[in-house]
């Protein structure tokens, strides 16, 4: 039986460099920022890394059959604040989607006390180029995305269907798009 650490199935990258390893695990900073990783290296020696200084050029990691990638907190401003979120299409598009259900203590609400929360979504593509663009925003749709997509006549000729931002319908059509087009 192989031993997870041959196997090396996790990893992060920096930059060019991946770095394989095994038992990747994570933690996050408050800020959306990556707080804390732990991993085992190749010699099988356990390995922290904490603090913004050494993990912020940390852009992807894999872990658990997941890939998770830094992104923009809003997509017009890459270099404003981050959020990690879950690559859910891979290939010369990406799409990545991060969803938090927010919790705040009891406050008045509609004439008594009762728990608040609200949610966190974000649901962008990654283009060649690394701009993002968020697939919500239907300006964002329509003046970048859906023309990029159309571009591909290999993709133009089977797709049928219409340019919507439903998560399930939106990432498929980034796969047909991504199995067309090289």
């Amino acid at each position: 039986m192989e031993s997870n650490l041959t196997r090396k199935k996790d990893y992060y990258i920096i930059g060019e460099d991946t770095t394989r390893c095994s038992y990747l695990r994570y933690e996050m900073a408050g800020t959306g920022t990556l707080g804390k990783i732990n991993y085992q290296d190749e010699t099988g020696k356990f390995v922290t890394a904490e603090g913004k200084k050494n993990l912020a050029d940390i852009s992807t990691m894999y872990t658990n059959g997941k890939t998770f990638d830094k992104i923009p907190q809003k997509a017009h401003k890459p270099d404003g604040h981050v959020k990690w979120a879950e690559r859910v299409v891979d290939g010369k598009l990406i799409v990545n989607y991060y969803y938090n259900i927010v919790s705040a203590p009891p406050g008045f609400s509609g004439g008594g006390l009762a728990p608040m929360s609200s949610s966190i979504t974000k649901f962008f593509i990654k283009m060649p180029d690394g701009t993002f663009y968020n697939i919500r925003d239907s300006g964002d749709m329509k003046k970048h995305i859906i023309p990029y997509l159309k571009q591909c006549s290999a993709f133009t000729s089977v797709y049928t269907g219409d340019y919507n931002d439903e998560v399930k319908s939106f990432t498929k059509t980034v796969e047909l798009y991504n199995s067309l087009c090289k």
